[in-house]
C-alpha cells in the first residue's frame, strides 16, 4: 500500500514539473528589449497577449501593456535628449565687431547640452524600466501557471462524475 502511495505521489510530482516546463515562459535580457520565448519560439506581442488572456494572467497583461507604452516613449525621449544635445554641440554661428574687425565664432549652450544629455538618460531608464516591466509580466504569468497548477479544484471531469480535477 504504501509503495502505491508513493508511486502516484510519485507520478504527480513528476507531471506537473514537466508540464510546469512546458507551459513555462523564458525571458532573455537584451540591452534595450527582452524577448521571451515560449518552448524555443519567440513570442512577439500580440501572441503574448493572447497566451495571457487564455489562461486568465491579468496582472501579467497589466504590466506588458505599460511596457508596451514605455518602451517606444523612451526611444523618443531619448532621441529629443539626443538632438538637443547634438544642437547644444554644433552651436549657432555668431559674429561680433571688436575694434572695428569682424570676428566670427560658434555658441555653445552648455546648459542645453547639459539638459540633452539629462533627457537622453531619462529616455534610457524609462525603456529599461519598461523592460523590467515585461520581465514582470512574464515572472507573473509563469507564477500563475505554477499556482493553477497545483490548485486542485472540485468540479466535473468529461464523463459528469464529480470529482477533484489537477490541471497539469
Amino acid at each position: 500500500m504504501n509503495k502505491l502511495i508513493f508511486l502516484s505521489v510519485f507520478l504527480i510530482f513528476t507531471s506537473t514539473l514537466s508540464a510546469q516546463k512546458a507551459d513555462t515562459l523564458i525571458a532573455k535580457r537584451g540591452i534595450f528589449n527582452s524577448a521571451v520565448y515560449l518552448n524555443g519560439a519567440r513570442l512577439n506581442k500580440p501572441m503574448l497577449f493572447d497566451l495571457y488572456a487564455r489562461s486568465k494572467a491579468y496582472d501579467a497583461e497589466k504590466q506588458l501593456k505599460q511596457a508596451r507604452i514605455m518602451l517606444p516613449a523612451g526611444a523618443g525621449v531619448s532621441l529629443a535628449g539626443l538632438a538637443l544635445s547634438v544642437k547644444a554641440i554644433i552651436g549657432t554661428k555668431m559674429t561680433t565687431v571688436i575694434d572695428n574687425e569682424e570676428y566670427t565664432y560658434y555658441k555653445r549652450p552648455v546648459e542645453n547640452l547639459l539638459g540633452g544629455i539629462g533627457i537622453m538618460a531619462v529616455g534610457i531608464c524609462i525603456m529599461e524600466y519598461g523592460n523590467d516591466k515585461k520581465l514582470r509580466s512574464v515572472n507573473l504569468y509563469n507564477k500563475k501557471k505554477k499556482h493553477d497548477a497545483l490548485t486542485p479544484v472540485l468540479g466535473l471531469n468529461e464523463k459528469g462524475e464529480l470529482g477533484l480535477k489537477l490541471s497539469f
